[in-house]
């Protein structure tokens, strides 16, 4: 790969720093996946805390490193070709670090972005058991009661929520009888006595970033665990969600990248009929096709970063991004097995891993289908 006319000389001190903190996460990547271990996750992620990659794009003031989003995008393309679990749980801390820093007031951003750079953990949550796609179907509620909210419901398939300390949802918060829904943000602690953790997911791929359901009981919490505006919960979701979409897709491109490589090193040292399988054209083909599209996922979505970052409007490049980096790394990986072939369907290779870890990018932050649905939207105007 040249220059990319996206990286400047901190971007790449940037990768150099996520490429070492890749290492130390490749090394426990395979018994985190085998034992749904999300502690390793959790260690993994106080140490990206550490070396100051967690806060890349929070300002200074907050405890980050007040640089753009592009930085963010390059550590975490680096760790997911270690540990896409520890990938997707940064990615999600991310979200919700966005969220507050876009909603939040000062003292909000105090009281969580600074501990959330040193390693506090902090979830998002939309998804309910009869809200996915569908947002504006979400049950939870949030009620006003004298100068606290009180809040009932449940969320589903949140990724961190049984590891964090603190917790963005979306609740709704328009009357029953209100012509028109409203939707409002929190933050709600964990040792809230009204949220109930109830369990982590078994999944196919990504198996040790917790995704978590739980149940919110007359969830008590004060006029400022508000953040933002009461009423404009919806939009500042789906903000701080176009960000962590472009990270979706980057955590595609990582792991796309990874399983490129370990298909051309496996087809060297292969030897069928006399020859290393690399000398067949045929293998040759496959190589082109997955280098070529992880390079348009790469031109896709650091374009997408980078409008980001100039405060220009980014929403259908971040689906388009999100859409052909995700799809397009599950067809890598898929590659990748038929590459190594018997020894890449088993646990002796990583390419199983890669493969079942790449199908929920295409699901997290919203589906192939919705990112349809935004891209056509954008072209041709609301149907």
């Amino acid at each position: 790969m040249g220059k990319f006319p996206y990286f400047t000389e901190v971007h790449d001190e940037i990768r150099e720093i996520a490429k070492g903190a890749a290492e130390a996460c490749k090394k426990t990547a395979v018994e985190a996946d085998r034992k749904h271990d999300y502690n390793i996750v959790k260690k993994n992620l106080k140490r990206l805390a550490e070396l100051n990659l967690i806060g890349i794009h929070i300002p200074t003031e907050y405890g980050g490193e007040g640089l753009d989003f592009v930085g963010h995008c390059v550590a975490l393309e680096e760790i997911s070709k270690g540990c896409l679990s520890t990938a997707f749980s940064f990615n999600t801390q991310r979200l919700a670090m966005d969220a507050i820093r876009l909603g939040g007031n000062d003292a909000q951003k105090k009281k969580y972005l600074i501990p959330a750079c040193a390693g506090s953990i902090v979830s998002f949550a939309t998804t309910e058991p009869e809200a996915g796609s569908d947002v504006a179907s979400m049950k939870t509620t949030a009620v006003k009661d004298g100068g606290s909210w009180v809040i009932n419901g449940s969320k589903h398939y949140i990724t961190n929520a049984m590891i964090a300390d603190a917790n963005v949802l979306v609740a709704k918060t328009s009357a029953p009888d209100a012509p028109k829904l409203e939707f409002t943000a929190f933050i709600v602690d964990s040792d809230n006595p009204g949220i109930k953790m109830s369990k982590v997911e078994s999944k196919m791929g990504a198996t040790a970033s917790p995704t978590t359901e739980y149940f919110l009981e007359n969830c008590r919490v004060n006029e400022d665990a508000v953040l933002g505006k009461v009423g404009a919960g919806m939009p500042l979701a789906l903000s701080a969600l176009e960000i962590a979409r472009i990270g979706i897709g980057t955590q595609g491109l990582g792991l796309m990248q990874v399983a490129l490589e370990q298909a051309i090193a496996y087809a060297k040292e292969r030897v069928q009929f006399g020859k290393p399988i690399i000398k067949n054209q045929a293998i040759q083909f496959h190589i082109a096709n997955m280098s070529s599209r992880v390079e348009i996922a790469r031109n896709l979505l650091y374009h997408a970063a980078w409008l980001k970052d100039q405060g220009l409007p980014a929403g259908k490049e971040a689906a388009i991004a999100k859409l052909y980096a995700t799809e397009e790394c599950t067809w890598v990986c898929n590659m990748a097995m038929n590459i190594l072939c018997g020894p890449g369907y088993t646990t002796d290779y990583p390419i199983e891993r890669y493969f079942r870890d790449a199908k929920v990018l295409e699901m997290g932050g919203g589906t192939s289908e919705i990112m349809r649905i935004i891209i056509s939207r954008e072209e041709v105007g609301k149907i």
